[in-house]
């Protein structure tokens, strides 16, 4: 599922096709943004100015994008911005009167083509997908990694594995050419072109001063791992208090990892279970006592991958490690 979608309509036809996907999307149990040429703007749907601007706020912090209006208005908001297939959000575009769902970017890994029939079920359009695996109907690796939450090592290896199985031969333990492990530790080269799936397993809670770069963040969790022989590949998501919600560094650092940025409200992280480290400062700061701990715990109980009752201890594989203002605590999502 994703957690945030944002729908952009460039004509009043375009608005009705937008209310009917923007129903359908938060009736899945995602959080939508609206937006529209200032023209268009009302008080449900935000007003922008310039498209190009708008894609440089959001691009960052959406799972996907919805384009109501012709191909080449999303192609062109999204050109500058399209790093990797595993990293890209979603990108579609349904044409203003709805006929068809047409998912552009990220069909697998970012699950746009999920969405293109989730949505072309809602609204009775056509989902046009294009992808090579889907058409025929063979197993697609990377769509099965997102459902599982597996992280990919070597994105280069699925074309050879998504190759083979659309030649109609067999992959894994079936042939020595090619096939993928699911391993959260090193195995080495079993397959000529071997794909590594690492199971996403871990929650990291952070907390940091305002302004901290990208790359201190990224050097303090990647040394943290290092010294535990942890894999960066096994977090899951990156969780903090909702007062961090647009820390830039933070918000940057999970894009970087392709993972979600999940953020909570002082009273959710309180209302967590566990022996915590506290902290008056930060009580007094946030209006809770510890924001690293419990939002990594809040963050695996509010998602559903632990039960309500969980208690941080009986997880927390790193309780709390401090460096120039950062804060950090690893959960398994396992005893």
């Amino acid at each position: 599922m994703h957690k945030t979608v944002a729908v952009f309509a460039f004509s009043r036809q375009g608005i009705i096709t937008g209310e009917k996907i923007a129903g359908s999307v938060e009736a899945s149990g995602s959080r939508v943004k609206k937006c529209a040429p200032e023209r268009l703007a009302s008080e449900d749907w935000e007003s922008f100015s310039a498209l190009a601007e708008e894609m440089e706020k959001l691009i960052l912090h959406v799972d996907a994008l919805v384009f109501v209006g012709a191909t080449g208005i999303a192609v062109r908001a999204v050109a500058p911005y399209v790093r990797s297939k595993l990293t890209d959000p979603a990108v579609l575009v349904v044409d203003e009167c709805g006929q068809f769902v047409i998912p552009l970017l990220s069909g697998h890994a970012g699950g746009a083509n999920e969405l293109a029939r989730l949505l072309g079920m809602a609204i009775s359009a056509v989902p046009v997908i294009t992808t090579a695996t889907d058409i025929h109907d063979v197993f697609s690796v990377d769509t099965f990694a997102r459902q599982e939450h597996l992280s990919i090592v070597e994105k280069d290896e699925i074309k050879h594995l998504s190759g083979a199985l659309l030649e109609g031969k067999p992959i894994g333990a079936l042939t020595p050419e090619c096939g993928f492990v699911i391993s959260g530790k090193p195995v080495g080269q079993p397959f000529a072109h071997t794909l590594h799936l690492v199971p996403q397993d871990l929650v990291l809670g952070m907390g940091c001063r305002s302004g901290t770069s990208e790359d201190d963040l990224h050097r303090f969790v990647s040394d943290t791992f290092d010294i535990n022989g942890w894999s960066l590949y096994r977090i899951r998501a990156v969780a903090s208090i909702n007062a961090k919600k647009e820390e830039e560094g933070l918000v940057t650092f999970s894009k970087r990892l392709g993972v979600p940025f999940l953020t909570y409200s002082a009273e959710q992280l309180a209302a967590q279970q566990g022996d915590f480290q506290v902290s008056e400062f930060v009580q007094q700061m946030v209006g809770v006592d510890n924001v690293c701990e419990r939002s990594a715990l809040c963050a695996a109980v509010c998602e559903g991958w632990l039960p309500p009752e969980s208690r941080f201890e009986d997880f927390s594989l790193l309780s709390k490690r401090v460096e120039s203002g950062m804060t950090l605590a690893v959960l398994a999502l396992h005893n």
